[in-house]
């Protein structure tokens, strides 16, 4: 690490660590805030995700929309640490067809469900420590060692970490060792958990956690993906928005160096302004193009609902078309549980949609064969 790009405004000090480097310690949060400066982005993008929200209040079933965005998320999130896979692929997976288990989607797959066991468990609990790990236990488990399963899945590292070159010494950054890492993961969950939440706007405050968490940088392997979790976690906890629907990676992997850039130069620099302006920025951003895919998924069920009412009286086609919406991969047993009919008749009602260009069969699949509506998979990316 060049320690000569620490500069005295560094929000934090260095310390020893093995190798002969030296790590990063950030001070507890929060920092002082120049607010006028950022009083510009602030507001777009809490205008944002004021239309966000609105278009939400207009959805008879928020479910329509949740999963695709958490879909999306689980792909561009993954895809920015070098994991890569289809929507097609995810969703199989997702659907129990295990031929389409490739490394690279069950890795995606398990994001989804540590995305969707942290909202189910905020019913429960705060955002603390037992949250935190058990994201990164569901983000890891499962996996092969070469995809971080050996990681210690839900455990804090027990070995200094590096992000950006083979050794500590000739690495970017240098997070905390693992002597520090408890203490600072305390500061941070006193901070989320403080006794006056309201003396920081949400959105202010999602950029300083998600920049304390990612340079604390805890685990040792799903730092990133965890961090970006907690976004909307803080979001959705600060009663900013009232359904899990936003999520920054398609944003933040567009600019992925700038990102990284930023947060780096608040460690080196103290530079909080340029890191909150870009975050703010990403979050007007992420509320628009959430808008549109909203926006897309309404006209695309609207388009379907109509294609199948003038071709067929059944209303199972109509409860399968919406049910394509939050689960766009069926297979015949999935649509006979589904509409409690026969295995006949719910391989007539896939026959149906297929009819109608709705759904397309799967190469590579018998007993079940699997069947996955393409155009819900790409309205929502």
């Amino acid at each position: 690490m060049n320690l000569e790009q620490f500069s005295p405004m560094a929000p934090g000090h260095l310390v020893d660590t093995i190798e002969n480097a030296k790590a990063f310690v950030p001070a507890p949060l929060p920092p002082e805030i120049d607010f006028a400066s950022i009083f510009k982005e602030y507001g777009a993008a809490m205008a944002a995700i004021g239309m966000l929200n609105a278009k939400m209040v207009q959805l008879s079933n928020p479910g329509l929309i949740i999963r695709p965005l958490q879909r999306r998320e689980a792909l561009l999130s993954s895809a920015m640490e070098g994991t890569f896979t289809t929507s097609d692929e995810l969703a199989l997976l997702e659907a129990g067809a295990e031929g389409a288990g490739k490394a690279d989607t069950r890795e995606v797959l398990n994001y989804v469900k540590a995305l969707t066991h942290s909202v189910g468990l905020m019913k429960q609990l705060p955002i603390c420590h037992r949250l935190i790990r058990e994201a990164h236990e569901k983000l890891l488990t499962g996996l092969s060692n070469q995809r971080g399963g050996h990681k210690r899945p839900g455990e804090y590292k027990k070995e200094q970490n590096w992000i950006g070159g083979p050794t500590p010494a000739k690495a970017r950054f240098v997070p905390p060792p693992p002597s520090e890492t408890m203490k600072a993961m305390d500061e941070l969950e006193a901070f989320i958990n403080r006794e006056t939440p309201a003396d920081i706007p949400p959105l202010i405050e999602a950029a300083l956690v998600h920049y304390q968490f990612e340079t604390i940088h805890p685990f040792s392997d799903g730092n990133g993906r965890v961090g970006r979790i907690l976004i909307p976690l803080i979001l959705l906890a600060r009663g900013l928005i009232s359904e899990p629907v936003f999520y920054p990676s398609a944003t933040l992997e567009s600019r992925k160096d700038t990102y990284i850039d930023r947060m780096f130069d608040v460690s080196a620099k103290g530079d909080w302004t340029s890191w909150i302006r870009f975050f703010l920025k990403a979050c007007e951003d992420t509320c628009t193009s959430s808008v549109e895919v909203v926006d897309r998924m309404l006209n695309l069920q609207a388009d379907y609902r109509e294609r199948a009412m003038k071709e067929f009286k059944s209303n199972n086609v109509i409860i399968l078309i919406d049910h394509l919406f939050s689960s766009p991969a069926v297979s015949t047993p999935i649509v006979q549980n589904l509409l409690g009919v026969t295995h006949r008749a719910a391989r007539m009602t896939i026959a149906n949609l297929e009819k109608i260009g709705i759904l397309e069969k799967m190469d590579g699949f018998s007993m079940p064969e699997f069947f996955v509506a393409k155009g819900v998979l790409r309205a929502g990316s």
